[in-house]
């Protein structure tokens, strides 16, 4: 048996490349490796992250409040959950920001765009200005962009 010097020993903790660590095991390294987990691609290490993050600090701290625009709604809402009694203002101006409603992007995009009838009727944006004129064949949308809440 070589005596390298730079070859992992049997009871020595070794970073991982490209494959995900193992669903029951355990990644060492700090904040760093509460970084590595939210960029995986399984949901459950990332919201396994986000519970562990809060442990350092102000960085673990924005770690949690960035995990509120995860792409899994279950990752936002693990993230939502930890932050939501807190006092911080960023906390406090994240979680306001924070719609636990809103709907996917893609949905958003196509019923922007592709919602033309409903109940037999042409769907078009309702306009103040001009007001209701054909109800009987027309559904006035009303779309609403933006919500604030009145805190």
């Amino acid at each position: 048996m070589t005596n390298n010097q730079n070859q992992p020993r049997e009871f020595d903790a070794v970073l991982g490349g490209e494959a995900a660590p193992p669903v029951q095991g355990v990644v060492l390294g700090g904040i760093e490796g509460v970084k590595q987990r939210l960029a995986s691609f399984l949901v459950k290490a990332r919201i396994d992250a986000v519970n562990d993050a809060l442990q350092y600090g102000d960085a673990g701290l924005d770690l949690v409040i960035a995990a509120l625009n995860d792409e899994s709604s279950l990752v936002q809402r693990s993230a939502y959950l930890l932050l939501r009694e807190r006092t911080e203002t960023q906390v406090n101006q994240a979680v306001k920001a924070y719609k636990s409603w809103r709907l996917p992007e893609r949905l958003e995009w196509y019923y922007d765009h592709h919602v033309s009838k409903f109940s037999n009727k042409k769907v078009e944006d309702f306009d103040p200005a001009i007001g209701i004129i054909d109800p009987m064949r027309i559904a006035y949308a009303i779309r609403c962009r933006k919500w604030e809440e009145n805190v």
